[in-house]
C-alpha cells in the first residue's frame, strides 16, 4: 500500500490515504496505448479521491454516490454526458477486473445502471431554416474572417478543428474544377472535402487581404497564431444574440445542420460519410428522424447567399 500523487490536467492529484496502486498497474498493463493508460490510471484515482479510501474497500454507496455526482455534473454542462458514460466504463471494467482476480467479492457497478447517452443527434443541435437564414445575414455584416471560417463549417460541413487547422496547402483543385480540401488520416489515407463555389470565392478575396504563404494557415488571429475554436464559438454566439434568436448554437451545430440538411435534400448516406468524416454511413441514420421537422420549411439549402456585390472591398 502506498501514497501517492499523479499529474493530471495540468495540475497534481494528491490523495492523502493510502491504496494500492499495484493492482491499477496490473490493470492497465493489458493496454497498448500510452494516452489510454493514463487516462484509466486518471479516472480510477479521481474516484479514489471521491471516495476518500481504498479502492478495495469501495461499497455500493460509494460507487452509486460517484456516477450520481457525475451525472449532476453533466447536467450542469461541467462535463459531457459522453464523458460520464465513459467513466462509468472504465471503472466497470476496472471493477470487473478486481473481481475476475479475487480481489473483491463484487463488482457494485453491475447494480448500477450504466448513463446511457443517445446517439441521435438532438433536434435542439439542428438549426432551422428560418434562423438559419437570419444567423447568415448576421455573420456576414460582421468580419469577413469569421464569416467564412463557420461557414466552411456549415456548407462543407468541417469540425471546428478542422477549419482552425486548415492550411492554404491542403485546397485543390480536380479535373472538373471542383475546389476541394485534403485531410490527411492515419495509415497514409486521405479525405477529400468539396468547397462551395461561394465560400471559394470568399476565400480568395480573404488571402489577398492577407499576406499569406502556401504553407500558413488560412485563419489566424492578431498575433498570427491559428485561430481558435473558442473565438469561433463566442462569434457564433453573439450573432444568435444579435439575430434574436431564443436558442445559442454552437459551431458544432451548424455541422450537424448541414449533414440534415444535405440528407433532407437527397444525399445518399455512403456521400454523407465521405463529406462530413464519418467512420461509417450509418452514422446519417442519427439525423433521419430530424428531417421531417424540415419539411415545414420552404427555403431550399442552396438559395443561401453566401456571396453578395460588394463583398470584394475590404472590411
Amino acid at each position: 500500500m502506498i501514497m501517492l500523487s499523479i499529474e493530471w490536467g495540468g495540475g497534481v492529484l494528491m490523495l492523502s490515504f493510502e491504496h494500492n496502486q499495484d493492482l491499477i498497474d496490473k490493470f492497465v498493463f493489458k493496454l497498448k496505448r500510452e494516452k489510454t493508460k493514463k487516462d484509466y490510471k486518471r479516472e480510477i484515482l479521481k474516484f479514489v479521491k471521491y471516495i476518500e479510501k481504498d479502492y478495495l474497500n469501495a461499497t455500493y454507496d460509494d460507487c452509486f454516490s460517484y456516477i450520481s455526482f457525475l451525472i449532476k455534473q453533466s447536467e450542469e454542462d461541467k462535463i459531457s454526458k459522453a464523458t460520464v458514460e465513459r467513466i462509468y466504463s472504465t471503472l466497470y471494467s476496472f471493477f470487473t477486473f478486481l473481481k475476475d482476480s479475487g480481489y473483491i467479492g463484487f463488482n457494485h457497478f453491475k447494480k448500477i445502471v450504466k448513463p446511457q447517452v443517445s446517439r441521435n443527434i438532438s433536434k435542439e443541435k439542428i438549426i432551422p431554416f428560418n434562423e438559419l437564414d437570419r444567423l447568415i445575414s448576421v455573420l456576414k455584416e460582421g468580419k469577413m474572417r469569421d464569416y467564412i471560417a463557420l461557414m466552411l463549417i456549415f456548407t462543407s460541413g468541417l469540425t471546428i478543428r478542422e477549419v482552425t487547422s486548415l492550411k492554404w496547402n491542403q485546397f485543390l483543385e480536380d479535373p472538373n474544377e471542383n475546389i476541394g480540401i485534403v485531410f490527411y488520416l492515419n495509415n497514409n489515407r486521405k479525405r477529400y472535402v468539396k468547397v462551395s463555389n461561394d465560400v471559394w470565392q470568399l476565400l480568395n478575396i480573404h488571402k489577398r487581404q492577407t499576406t499569406a504563404s502556401k504553407d500558413s494557415y488560412v485563419f489566424l488571429n492578431r498575433f498570427d497564431n491559428p485561430l481558435s475554436g473558442r473565438w469561433l464559438g463566442k462569434v457564433l454566439s453573439e450573432a444568435c444574440k444579435k439575430a434574436g434568436l431564443e436558442k445559442s448554437y454552437s459551431p458544432s451545430d451548424l455541422r450537424h445542420s448541414a449533414a440534415a440538411i444535405s440528407l433532407k435534400n437527397g444525399a445518399s448516406s455512403g456521400q454523407a460519410m465521405e463529406q462530413f468524416g464519418w467512420s461509417d454511413s450509418r452514422l446519417a441514420d442519427r439525423y433521419l428522424y430530424s428531417i421531417p421537422v424540415l419539411d415545414d420549411n420552404a427555403i431550399d439549402y442552396m438559395n443561401f447567399k453566401l456571396l453578395n456585390k460588394n463583398d470584394d472591398k475590404e472590411k
